[in-house]
């Protein structure tokens, strides 16, 4: 893991998961008190100033979005060696993939329980002028409490920002 304090705050825990552009790992926040999901842009993209202001961007398009089925952020920052993060909220109950993996197919019930709340995160975000994009079962975290929380905005667009993207188009 390497680096075990970010930012002289936040402490990492482990690592929870991975994608394209970064990291995503337990920490515990010293400053609050409570454990929180640090997403950290990868060392090699960090160079990259495309990269950094896609991952500024995901913080602030996430950030604006208040939902309770939208996972929140709670910071993101810089450090002085040049890390890239965004802190949000941890979601201890793994992803609907997970799910699946574990349980088998879900009950029409349980889909459609999972369906409606995906969509009212979805209508959340749409109402601020941001479409996801990359809506996918790892992209859908369950709670403890089995609610859904939509997560990693990280390609998602404004609806003024001009794009390369058409309808259609598979990103």
């Amino acid at each position: 893991m390497g680096k075990t304090l970010v930012d002289d705050r936040y402490e990492l825990r482990a690592l929870a998961g991975g994608g394209g552009m970064a990291d995503v790992f337990l920490a515990y926040d010293r400053v609050l008190d409570r454990d929180v999901a640090l997403k950290l842009l990868k060392d090699r993209y960090a160079q990259d100033e495309e990269f950094v202001e896609r991952f500024r961007r995901e913080a602030r398009s996430a950030a604006s979005l208040i939902n309770r089925y939208i996972v929140p952020v709670f910071d993101r920052g810089e450090t002085e060696d040049g890390t890239y993060y965004i802190a949000m909220e941890y979601v201890p109950g793994g992803d609907l993939g997970d799910l699946i993996e574990k349980e088998g197919p879900l009950s029409p019930r349980r889909a459609v329980e999972i369906g409606l709340q995906v969509a009212e995160a979805l209508r959340a975000a749409h109402e601020r002028g941001t479409f996801h994009r990359d809506v996918k079962p790892r992209n859908i975290l369950i709670t403890r409490s089995r609610h859904v929380k939509v997560a990693d905005f990280g390609i998602a667009r404004a609806a003024e920002a001009t794009t390369i993207s058409h309808p259609g188009d598979i990103l």
